[in-house]
């Protein structure tokens, strides 16, 4: 019998596509390298791996028509978990160069201070995680006053700064706190500005805090900081006043105002929340500060603590004060103002404690 020539190449083409089906289902059941790496860090790494991307993208032609936001998906699709992982390390500790000036209570350039600090540093560890170190910094003042810290790595830099007979003015963090550390990032032609104090320069202050309840009508009230007092009348340091309308409810927007006057001196906005107030300025001061809060721009029923130098009594004595003003406190006490101050007696301009 011949044989069928249809029949053996059905057989042929049948064997070669089971062997192929056989050779791929080898491959596919190969193991493949495992490699722990949370989501969070996964997708936390996508920008520094496209930036790096970008960055190693060249200018050469290309005929494909992909955008450039898919381009820059499939490269950073391309990289391993490690490379992912790594990128994201690497992308946190940028360069560190930070420049600063430190001066006296006068404002004359302070030389041989002692700055020393550190940064902190990430890594990549052997367990493909990673951790932080804090490598040391330091510097000295010249006879400038001026001091770097230059070509370190990370994303923080913490530095103190110490002076045998100095202290450094602190920095408020609420009202009249302080802290004794700072953290900031500076450069070259706008050095951060550190102020020091000789230590046996001591003022005997009148300091105090009070809340006094008021009546929003409008009707002045006078303060006398030195005996910590308020009245509807006679002699005092500041006149005060606040007014809304007489029937409010809880929630009403309204119109209301308020003023702050100093009786024979000045006062002067401290806008700056950080600083420390240790030294009152000798010019710049204005009779009256007024708020004034409509409906129609912005809403709430206080002023806001607001901060300021005093010069008292005609310019016989010099002082600091933070003052809020409520049109609305609560449904017992209709107004409210809160009060902060420290008072030099002598007519010193120093309110360093």
């Amino acid at each position: 019998m011949k044989p069928n020539f249809k029949f053996i190449l059905f057989c042929a083409i049948s064997l070669a596509v089971l062997t192929l089906c056989f050779y791929h289902r080898e491959e596919f059941l190969k193991p493949s390298p495992v490699v722990h790496i949370s989501n969070a860090t996964t997708l936390s790494a996508q920008n520094a791996l496209a930036r790096r991307a970008a960055e190693q993208q060249t200018s050469t032609n290309t005929e494909t028509s992909s955008t450039t936001a898919d381009l820059k998906a499939s490269q950073t699709n391309s990289f391993t978990p490690q490379e992912k992982f790594r990128a994201l390390v690497e992308d946190k500790n940028t360069a560190i160069n930070f420049w600063g000036l430190v001066v006296d209570q006068d404002g004359n350039p302070l030389g041989g201070v002692t700055i020393s600090g550190n940064t902190r540093t990430w890594y990549m560890t052997d367990t493909l995680g990673f951790d932080s170190c804090s490598p040391k910094v330091s510097a000295v003042s010249d006879a400038s006053g001026k001091f770097s810290i230059l070509n370190a790595k990370g994303d923080d830099l913490t530095i103190k700064i110490q002076k045998t007979g100095y202290e450094l003015e602190p920095k408020t963090k609420r009202g009249f706190g302080y802290n004794t550390s700072e953290r900031f990032s500076a450069n070259q032609k706008s050095p951060i500005v550190f102020k020091m104090w000789k230590t046996n320069i001591h003022e005997r202050l009148i300091i105090g805090e009070k809340r006094f309840q008021v009546v929003p009508d409008g009707r002045p009230y006078i303060i006398d900081l030195l005996k910590g007092t308020i009245t509807v009348s006679g002699e005092g340091d500041l006149k005060v006043w606040v007014k809304r309308p007489d029937s409010i409810v809880f929630g009403q927007r309204y119109d209301w105002s308020c003023e702050v006057d100093v009786v024979n001196g000045g006062l002067l906005e401290e806008n700056n929340r950080y600083s420390s107030m240790f030294s009152a300025p000798a010019d710049g001061y204005v009779d009256i500060f007024q708020f004034e809060q409509k409906i129609g721009s912005g809403w709430g029923d206080s002023t806001g603590a607001k901060r300021f130098y005093v010069k008292l009594s005609n310019g016989r004595e010099y002082g600091r004060i933070s003052i809020e003003l409520f049109a609305y406190y609560n449904d017992q006490i209709p107004g409210m103002i809160h009060l902060q101050y420290a008072i030099n007696p002598t007519g010193s301009r120093i309110l360093k404690p």
